[in-house]
């Protein structure tokens, strides 16, 4: 059996430990001034909770990366944040240093003196003499707690969206958090309602009054879970606070109304919070503080409802031009099927969305003419394993192609019937694999490359495609013009991440001898897959059928330059933590050709998990002598909305929060060398999309 704790391995060369956590497929090590030995220990020396802990003995810790230690003292007392370039020294005391790695958190226990400094790329902690500390690690890894049954009836749908409160760790404002929010329960339809009795949830004072319609309670669930409210049958549309109503039917529309409540709220809770557990200089609250009629101390120490009262009473004008860029938007059909996606939408937080009923088939004469043929050539619909609609081959025309609303925010999901050009098409069994995948036995993250061009070496095509190989977790294979009971074979072999390179057909991948069509799979082991291949959707459609959580297909006839420059990208983003989503949006600017690729299935997925929390791109322009950098952070789903970053620029302590255009800065040629010597991100230099590294070593140098 696999164990799903956190596990400690000790390397020698250099000296250190290996921290793996094997849900989340996240490897970190510490390095140490001579080899160690670490043994089991338990957790009570850490102010946060871990996981899994292991002692010896040290000098120094040595971090491969830039990190923000939070010194926290015994009983619980954050007493300091040491961040970006400080060098900070605490006298001998019990601590506990807590770090943050994005998909898992690390902490230090130590009764001695020690210091954190910075050098380059590298956190270290360096104690007086040898010294016996506890290394422990959290995962931060969530699953649903219970399931509730629903019938069709919109009541039961109220009834399972106020219990999606119970999954809140926290009533404060910390909840605007993603670790202290949890996941929602899962729901499934049945007969009639049942909730398992430990589903409670919290007593808030809050309540949202709405008609019998399944439109108005899906528009409403994100709010409703963020805010612990008791959903239930009205005859208009409410928001109850301590019994003091307020309408929702708003000047600018019920459904925008809702999701702009939602935003002002968690915003002023991420201000509020820093008078909490995290005290931190947070951006957001320098810009927002002065235009606020309250004490933030005494709105903190409120209850849920005052708070809310307080926020209500603050004009959404005051808030707006600071909200961070939300993460997605989700648009849902109202049909009681769709319940059984709510509980993963919610759990981002996402924009919610009635999709129109009278959408318009999209006027192809506004699209490049590859989608225009790709759309004449579907129409009928054909029944997958799952009941989804799969469009049909043989078919002429386009009435199943729908061009969902435009969205600001970085996702756009599509939970509802026809092909959505421009966002992901998703489905409630397709979130649901993401619990079904077990924990792999392997050290290593496995990526196969499938290739039919026999003029690219493999050495050629992992460079192209994944750049320096000097990350311990890959296991690149590279295959060659595969035949079809091979490439069967390979499909259902337990394989992270597969990157197909070449052509599909209306029957089915080319290979050696033949098509080799997906849909004759059973079931599939690939975990996620780019198939970079023209009109690649049916194949890509299938293995998320057969199993897949998820994967980034073509709409269209692709030629090579897009193809190769698109998939370059793509490849190097999802290698740095970038979910498909969220990768998908970046590539899509190496290329004119970018809007025909699209998601299918869960497109929240990661190949890996980003060590340095939220991935991020910067832009970056030239302003006479200077340099305009503006970075942009990219929310994860363990890292998503409400999380903090720290740009590294010269020596900025202050915090943002994570989603969306962090900051400006305005650089000289030394500060923007610097910038880039903190790590590889990808940068859009002067309207083109290129590296850190690249522009470090060809342009700066």
């Amino acid at each position: 059996m696999v164990c799903v704790k956190p596990q400690f391995e000790s390397l020698t060369k250099p000296p250190g430990v290996r921290v793996s956590d094997p849900i989340e497929n996240a490897q970190f090590e510490v390095y140490t001034d001579n080899p160690v030995n670490p043994t089991p220990a338990d957790g009570d020396r850490f102010a946060l909770p871990v996981d899994n802990a292991v002692r010896f003995t040290v000098t120094k810790l040595e971090f491969p990366q830039l990190l923000n230690v939070d010194v926290w003292t015994q009983d619980g007392t954050l007493a300091d944040q040491s961040v970006n370039q400080e060098v900070d020294s605490y006298p001998a005391r019990q601590y506990s240093l807590d770090m943050d790695l994005g998909p898992m958190k690390l902490a230090v226990s130590t009764g001695s003196a020690f210091t954190v400094r910075r050098e380059g790329n590298t956190t270290y902690i360096s104690f007086h003499n040898p010294t016996p500390i506890r290394l422990g690690a959290r995962s931060l890894h969530e699953s649903p707690a219970a399931t509730i049954t629903v019938s069709d009836d919109p009541v039961d749908g109220m009834r399972a969206v106020s219990l999606f409160g119970s999954a809140l760790k926290t009533t404060s404002p910390e909840r605007s958090f993603p670790t202290l929010r949890g996941h929602p329960p899962l729901v499934e339809l049945g007969d009639s309602f049942d909730a398992p009795d430990a589903l409670s949830r919290p007593e808030t004072g809050i309540a949202i009054e709405l008609p019998r319609n399944w439109g108005d309670v899906y528009r409403t669930s994100s709010l409703a879970f963020y805010l612990g409210a008791d959903v239930r049958p009205g005859d208009e549309r409410t928001l109850v606070v301590d019994g003091d109503r307020h309408s929702l039917d708003t000047p600018q529309g019920f459904e925008r109304g809702v999701n702009a409540l939602l935003k002002h709220v968690f915003f002023l809770d991420c201000v509020v919070r820093t008078e909490g557990l995290y005290p931190v200089d947070l951006h957001e609250r320098s810009v927002v503080e002065d235009e606020l009629d309250f004490d933030l101390s005494n709105i903190y120490d409120a209850s849920l409802s005052t708070r809310l009262a307080a926020y209500l009473d603050v004009p959404t004008e005051v808030t707006k031009p600071h909200w961070p860029r939300w993460k997605q938007t989700v648009d849902v059909a109202a049909e009681p099927k769709r319940v059984e996606s709510l509980p993963f939408v919610v759990n981002d937080l996402a924009e919610i969305r009635i999709p129109r009923t009278d959408e318009e088939t999209p006027d192809v004469r506004e699209e490049p003419e590859a989608v225009t043929s790709f759309l004449r050539a579907r129409e009928g619909l054909a029944r997958s394993p799952l009941g989804e609609e799969h469009e049909d081959d043989s078919a002429s025309g386009y009435s199943n192609v729908i061009k969902p609303d435009a969205t600001n925010t970085i996702e756009h999901t599509w939970l509802a019937n026809g092909f959505p050009l421009g966002a992901s098409k998703a489905a409630a069994e397709y979130y649901k694999r993401r619990f079904d995948h077990s924990p792999s036995e392997r050290e290593s993250i496995r990526i196969d490359i499938v290739c039919n061009d026999q003029s690219m070496t493999e050495e050629d095509i992992v460079e192209e495609f994944y750049g320096a190989r000097d990350f311990f977790e890959f296991d690149i294979s590279v295959h060659y013009d595969l035949e079809r009971a091979e490439l069967r074979e390979l499909l259902t072999a337990d394989i992270d991440f597969l990157h197909y390179i070449g052509h599909v057909e209306e029957g089915g991948f080319q290979c050696s001898d033949g098509l080799f069509d997906a849909r004759t799979l059973d079931e599939t082991e690939v975990r996620a897959f780019l198939l970079n291949a023209c009109r690649s959707y049916v194949q890509g459609r299938a293995l998320v059928d057969a199993g897949s959580i998820g994967g980034i297909v073509t709409l269209t006839d692709i030629s090579n330059d897009p193809a190769v420059r698109i998939g370059r990208a793509l490849a190097r983003l999802l290698n740095k933590g970038f979910s498909l989503l969220a990768g998908l949006s970046v590539a899509r600017n190496v290329t004119l050709f970018g809007n025909q690729y699209i998601t299918v299935g869960d497109g929240t997925v990661q190949l890996v998990q980003s060590s340095a929390g939220t991935p991020t791109m910067s832009e970056v322009e030239r302003v006479g002598d200077e340099y305009r950098v503006t970075v942009h952070g990219y929310p994860t789903s363990r890292t998503s909305i409400g999380s903090l970053i720290t740009v590294h620029v010269k020596n900025l302590t202050t915090q943002y929060l994570n989603s969306g255009e962090i900051d400006e800065y305005l650089l000289d040629e030394s500060d923007l060398r610097t910038f880039f010597q903190r790590g590889v991100f990808p940068v859009m230099f002067e309207g083109s999309l290129t590296w850190s590294d690249y522009l470090l070593e060809n342009r700066l140098n």
